[in-house]
């Protein structure tokens, strides 16, 4: 039977492969069943598929993942998506507009029932009886006593039996209370001054459209953690269907399929040869002087983890690897991400070094998120050279405004005119973006490498770009340990070959 997500459930003696296949979609219905998302949310719950040859960025919704994407595309979105999209979400989409004015029809009912006289209460006694549910798929197996608190308050049986009660404004009013109490016991600290707010609102309708919203979000956020608790099994079984797949295509086609692939591991790992006296990369006899790193069921050395970060450095333009073509649009934003990234950081340096007082001052913190919004739409809409002017423009406007501050620095013309050369001029040669960048580098490395990534120092030339650098950081963790783990005995053995 087809899942409500439309995920289909299938049992009958299958390929292996293709078993691969199912194990997946049915833990990706099941999770979708126990986070409560109705056929309506996973229409907009779905995924982000990064642009590879010529198609571009879409987003699939969860019901139409198996029709839209082939069986690799398929495993492989859902092996390197860590969390899901909400595409009702996204500003000005339709799907956000139409949401809302379907949303809104639906409150303006409620009102016109409440408004009438005598008021009618059935659609508020559905809601309360929804919210129960929503309460109950979020709590069961996680918080007992939470959950019995709210089948004791929210007697469902007291809802259809005492109609007469129900329709009565004070104990609507109860009901309210009753939720936004239950819902400060049970919701994460981050929503907590969205409680205060909901239980401050004295309208009703204001308060259960809140309070449907607010239950919403929970419901995604669950769904993201289901989904991060089920991401090993998930990569399990993803992992073998492309080894799988892999080994069919090189029975047909051996190495003369992948011209790039090896031209990209001879490229850097002799590259890496050049800088280790009497060391042999692929040199059995000379493993002992790397690292290696246990992914799954195959440890990857070291001297790997620069053929990865050649790929995303923008300056690079090398074919791209064939076994990495799957995830061509994911490089190509992690390319675009770091240079926006470290060109912002050098652009705070390059500040710091002209404006010493710029380093603790409260205005830092505004800077750094007009660098961000400035070089946002970066190569999109603008090129290097108009991103880096942009960036400097919000520079020079910050330090201007500090200078004029009681107490500011002298800034002096000139000051700002060598702040300017040095901003416009930023690029991969630069020692201000080549030093942050070598600093971001060393971070990635290590994240892949310590096993107990808490331990790891994070960048402080990266501070002000904690969040952007640590996504940044957790999509290139994703994409390299999945395909080390694919394609990682291939790689190796290609290497000890020559």
């Amino acid at each position: 039977m087809t899942h409500p997500t439309g995920l289909y459930n299938r049992k009958k003696s299958l390929p292996v492969g293709e078993e691969n296949k199912n194990h997946v979609l049915r833990l990706l219905a099941d999770l979708l069943e126990r986070a409560s998302l109705s056929t309506n949310n996973a229409k907009n719950i779905g995924f982000i598929i990064r642009s590879k040859r010529n198609e571009p960025e879409k987003f699939v919704a969860v019901c139409e993942l198996e029709r839209v994407l082939d069986d690799k595309d398929l495993l492989h979105e859902l092996a390197m998506n860590y969390k899901f999209h909400d595409r009702s979400t996204a500003p000005d989409s339709f799907i956000t507009q139409f949401t809302k004015l379907a949303k809104d029809a639906y409150w303006n009912r409620m009102q016109d029932e409440l408004s009438l006289k005598p008021p009618s209460y059935n659609m508020v006694i559905q809601l309360i009886r929804d919210i129960k549910q929503s309460f109950k798929s979020l709590l069961r197996g996680k918080n007992d006593r939470a959950l019995y608190t709210v089948t004791l308050l929210l007697d469902e049986k007291q809802l259809m039996r005492d109609s007469v009660q129900v329709r009565n404004a004070t104990v609507l009013n109860e009901f309210r209370l009753i939720i936004t109490n239950l819902m400060g016991m049970v919701c994460c600290p981050a929503r907590d001054e969205e409680i205060m707010k909901l239980k401050r609102e004295t309208e009703p309708i204001a308060q259960l459209r809140g309070i449907m919203e607010v239950l919403e979000k929970m419901k995604y956020e669950m769904a993201n953690y289901l989904l991060a608790s089920t991401r090993p099994t998930i990569m399990h079984y993803s992992i073998n269907y492309e080894r799988e797949k892999f080994s069919e295509m090189r029975a047909t086609f051996g190495r003369k399929k992948f011209p790039n692939t090896m031209a990209w591991l001879k490229r850097t790992l002799s590259s890496i040869n050049r800088t280790h006296s009497g060391v042999v990369v692929g040199d059995a006899s000379c493993s002992k002087n790397f690292q290696t790193v246990k992914l799954i069921d195959i440890h990857m050395p070291e001297y790997f983890v620069e053929p990865y970060q050649e790929l995303i450095q923008i300056e690079k333009r090398y074919p791209l690897p064939e076994l990495l073509e799957i995830d061509a649009g994911r490089l190509v934003q992690l390319k675009e991400q770091m240079f926006r990234l470290c060109a912002c950081a050098a652009s705070m340096q390059i500040t710091f070094k002209s404006v010493p007082s710029m380093v603790t001052h409260p205005r830092r913190q505004h800077l750094a998120a007009q660098l961000t919004i400035a070089s946002t739409n970066f190569p999109v809409k603008y090129n290097q050279s108009e991103m880096l002017k942009n960036i400097c423009s919000c520079v020079l406007a910050s330090i201007t405004e500090h200078s004029q501050e009681s107490n500011g620095p002298l800034i002096t013309e000139n000051k700002k005119i060598s702040l300017h050369a040095q901003i416009v001029s930023i690029n991969c040669r630069t020692s201000a973006y080549s030093s942050v960048r070598v600093q971001l580098m060393a971070y990635l490395k290590h994240l892949l490498l310590i096993e107990n990534r808490q331990h790891v120092s994070f960048p402080v030339e990266f501070q002000d770009y904690r969040e952007q650098t640590i996504e940044l950081a957790r999509q290139f963790i994703i994409l390299v340990t999945f395909n080390f783990s694919v394609y990682g005995s291939f790689y190796l053995k290609a290497v000890n070959e020559g």
